[in-house]
């Protein structure tokens, strides 16, 4: 009997073809949707996975003031790390296209070529492929840059520059305009030597030892002493020169003291080296006044002597006794010379005092300033390291970026895969309801002749697995043949600088593709067949039906077609559902596809509208005061989780009423205005508490949230700048940004970066182009699948109702009649479900559509323009009015003779 049954597989096959051919169709599609694009995002995971051995990847890179020595190397590299000089300069190609000269690599961050070799004299170059590709620059072409001329030998590309960035701060890859040439040691030198470009940038990859971290390394870098008198950056100078401005005054200072002392010192010896002499000289003058007052004749008469002890005395009674005036201007005489005496005498005892006092200061202030520099390296302790930056792998976003990027791709591709898989499930269900209620009778006769239900039930199950692998094999072609891999691998190529990997055949790739498919449609059918199956021989034979639950409804209305239309409609709610489901599910397919393309417009379109300044300067060496047409600003980057990333949050302190940002922060260390991007993204509200970190110094920083500011562009937050200051402990008037409406005149070796509009408004536009590739796929496959499911289950639905059909045919109604009927009422399930699906659909995709974007931070707009719902909408209706006219052929071919195949 089993051979019986499986000689009429052949026949059912034929009898079927249509159905069968649309039913490998909804699946090789749904296959060929998931492996083309989870496939390429795995080719990309396993293909840097695998190709960082051959690249010897770099672990992270630091950047310094002063080259390494030798010694200092060794010192750093115990343990079995690796450190590689990466030095580089960047070349002037034209006015905005830049050439980051690198010399050839030996050990880690080698070059993998797509062609060509390595430079090997002193005119060659290898050119990164992006750049190549971009401006149309082949093996054997002559490019100039910098004033040297080059050609090029290889074409080819490193892992430390996956995505070709010459900034971190850069908002997109512009390879137009920038890309990397690696030259010969001798070339680089002569190159630096004869051509006047930007300083070089000592850069050291590294590969840790075992055992060894980066907090290890970057610990025993920081130890290194930094003679800052040899760093040639002469921004660097001033910037040293401003810290030790008050050490010099203060040294300047104590030298004048110094030789203000000595000259006192000096001064007082002079003046006290006659001392003695003027004393004397006082002296005799005081001895000459007495000799000639003794020979007064007043004085003579009265044989009176005169001495310094008795010459009061002894006037005073002569003056009573005679009233001479005299002898009072004597008196006054005498006592003047005598205090002269005395005063000169104090005054030359005072200058003695003072030269001596004066030595003593002198040997003070000499004391102090020999110990004034101990004392001033202690106040003015310039602890500066020869670390400028250190980026671990983890951090770098130019290392393994087109793998992180991917990680997008394979989340919608497998969440697609999901949807499509459990349409399979529900279309392989009703396919083999209507196969086993068709053939009830046969069914029912075998069992009358002894045929197991087990061979019955491998019989009906065959056909649908052979189907569904014979779908599963042509998806899986597909999804691993150029038009699948091949063109979702494009969009990396064409942004991210790769090496050619090689398709990989994931293994649980394979296994959805080719087992998943005939492994459901067994699943599905044992459990719906089996039921099918348990009902007696003579239940099969008479074809019974089961009362349907249409009875229980009262139809109130005195129109047969309508009434007739709703019990039809009842009668087939199995196949109704299906189509109902398809159109769910094709929906979501879509709606994965809009909502990637519509965020990508809104970023695009949000980036530019958001950026009110002309020019963004980010300093390095920041200048005392703002530049004249510019609003200073102060910058720090903070960062946040999301689903297991780590993406920058900026935070920006803001003066009062800025000009170029609507954001008005209020005063306070805790408290902050956040962009819309980080509420559509974590859904943050006024008064909520958020809390970002400082990865460089294992910090939190909390803030209370005080409004919401438009403005798009990556995660930010704003602060009163004062109270930034204070938070981060800078200066008061410290600044390190500034935004402009127009060119400001500042030397480009302040800054680190200047971020024009222009710029933003080249970059904006990378986002819609990257993704276009994945948008178009998932539009497209979903409705194909939705096209598809429709037509099937309308099909279905007719051939359940051929009986009916056949009979009302017999009553006299025309064919005009017969659709409308038995198609136009499907009108009101498509017309009806589309208007429940089409929202539904749209609320589950935004529900879900942040998982596959963990590791972007953008703002994440989904709203759609009220025009596309309508769009869609019509298409349904579309679709649905194209699979009617298709089944008007099918009804035409359902005769009257139904009715006696299928009389009792």
């Amino acid at each position: 009997m089993r051979r019986v049954l499986r000689k009429r597989l052949p026949r059912d096959l034929k009898a079927g073809i249509g159905r069968y051919l649309a039913l490998v169709l909804v699946i090789a599609m749904g296959i060929y949707l998931v492996i083309g694009i989870v496939g390429s995002a795995e080719t990309v995971l396993h293909g840097t996975e695998e190709k960082r051995s051959k690249f010897n990847t770099e672990d992270g890179f630091f950047t310094v003031f002063l080259p390494l020595t030798d010694d200092e190397l060794a010192e750093i590299s115990a343990g079995g790390t690796e450190i590689q000089a990466e030095f580089y300069t960047d070349l002037a190609v034209d006015e905005n296209t830049r050439l980051r000269m690198f010399k050839n690599r030996q050990r880690i961050d080698k070059v993998i070529l797509d062609e060509g070799r390595l430079a090997e004299n002193d005119s060659e170059c290898v050119i990164e492929k992006r750049y190549a590709a971009e401006n149309n620059i082949s093996l054997g072409d002559k490019i100039q840059a910098g004033g040297a001329e080059f050609t090029v030998c290889g074409i080819g590309c490193v892992p430390d520059y996956d995505q070709p960035k010459a900034k971190f701060s850069d908002t997109a890859v512009q390879s137009k305009y920038f890309g990397l040439i690696f030259v010969t040691d001798e070339c680089y030198d002569n190159v630096r030597r004869t051509t006047s470009q930007k300083a070089e940038e000592y850069v050291y990859a590294y590969t840790l030892g075992d055992g060894v971290t980066d907090d290890d390394l970057k610990g025993r870098i920081k130890e290194l002493d930094l003679d800052y008198t040899k760093v040639e950056d002469k921004y660097f100078r001033e910037t040293i020169d401003d810290i030790l401005a008050d050490r010099k005054d203060l040294e300047d200072g104590v030298d004048e003291l110094y030789d203000g002392t000595a000259e006192l010192s000096d001064g007082m010896k002079d003046m006290t080296a006659h001392n003695d002499e003027l004393n004397d000289a006082a002296q005799a003058m005081v001895d000459s006044f007495f000799a000639q007052a003794n020979s007064e004749p007043h004085l003579m008469l009265a044989s009176v002597k005169l001495t310094e002890e008795n010459y009061e005395k002894e006037l005073d009674e002569l003056i009573e006794a005679t009233k001479s005036q005299d002898l009072k201007d004597l008196k006054e005489g005498l006592a003047g010379v005598i205090a002269f005496r005395d005063g000169l005498r104090d005054y030359t005892d005072g200058a003695q005092e003072a030269s001596d006092g004066s030595d003593e200061l002198k040997d003070g202030v000499s004391k102090l300033r020999d110990g004034i520099g101990e004392m001033l390296d202690e106040v003015f302790d310039i602890d500066i390291d020869n670390l400028i930056s250190y980026v671990a792998e983890g951090d770098n976003e130019r290392i393994e970026a087109a793998a992180g990027d991917v990680v997008m791709d394979r989340n919608a591709g497998l969440v697609a895969g999901i949807i499509v898989l459990i349409l399979f499930g529900y279309v392989i269900s009703v396919f083999v309801v209507h196969r086993v209620e068709s053939e009830a009778s046969v069914i029912g006769a075998l069992y009358a002749l002894g045929v197991k239900k087990k061979d019955l039930l491998g019989h009906y199950i065959t056909l649908p697995t052979i189907v569904a692998f014979l779908g599963g094999l042509a998806g899986t072609a597909l999804g691993f043949s150029p038009v699948g891999i091949g063109t979702q691998l494009q969009d990396s190529y064409g942004y991210f600088s790769l090496p050619q990997y090689d398709i990989y055949y994931a293994p649980y790739l394979l296994v959805y593709g080719l087992i998943l498919p005939p492994v459901i449609a067994d699943v599905v059918n044992a459990l719906v067949i089996n039921k099918k199956l348990s009902r007696t021989a003579l239940s099969l034979i008479k074809n019974e039906q089961g009362a349907s639950s249409y009875k229980q409804f009262n139809i109130r209305t005195k129109s047969f077609p309508t009434m007739f239309r709703i019990r039809q409609m009842l009668r087939e709610v199995r196949s109704a559902a299906a189509v109902v489901l398809g159109m769910l599910v094709s929906l979501m397919v879509i709606m994965l596809g809009l909502d990637c393309y519509v965020m990508c417009q809104a970023v695009k379109h949000d980036n530019v509208a958001d950026t009110d300044y002309q020019y963004m300067y980010l300093y390095k060496y920041p200048e005392e005061n703002v530049p004249a047409g510019g609003e200073g600003a102060y910058v720090e980057t903070l960062s946040t989780d999301c689903m297991g990333y780590t993406l920058d949050v900026t935070v920006i302190g803001l003066n009062e009423n800025s000009k170029y940002f609507d954001a008005r922060p209020e005063k306070g260390k805790n408290r902050a205005v956040i962009n819309n991007s980080l509420v559509q993204r974590y859904g943050y509200k006024i008064g909520d508490r958020v809390t970002f970190t400082d990865m460089a110094n294992d910090t939190d920083y909390s803030f209370t949230v005080t409004d919401v500011a438009e403005y798009s562009p990556g995660f930010t937050i704003f602060m009163d700048i004062d109270s930034m200051r204070e938070l981060f402990g800078e200066e008061d008037d410290y600044f390190n940004a500034v935004y402009s409406d127009k060119a400001l005149d500042i030397e480009q070796g302040r800054l680190y970066s200047v971020t024009s509009k222009a710029d933003i408004e080249k970059s904006a536009g990378v986002y819609v182009e990257q993704m276009a590739s994945l948008v178009w796929t998932l539009i497209i496959a979903g409705t194909v699948i939705f096209i598809v499911v429709m037509y099937l289950m309308m099909g279905v639905m007719i051939d359940r109702s051929s009986f009916g059909i056949a009979l009302i045919k017999i009553f006299g109604y025309r064919p005009r009649e017969v659709r409308s009927l038995y198609l136009n009422g499907n009108l009101m399930v498509v017309a009806v479900g589309a208007l429940v699906c089409i929202p539904l659909s749209k609320f589950l995709m935004d529900c879900i559509y942040p998982s596959f974007i963990p590791n972007v931070a953008c703002s994440m707009v989904l709203e759609f323009p009220p025009y596309l719902y309508l769009i869609i909408y019509v298409m349904v209706l579309a679709v649905y009015f194209v699979s009617s006219a298709l089944l008007t052929r099918k009804l035409s071919r359902i005769t009257p003779a139904e009715v006696l195949k299928n009389r009792e």
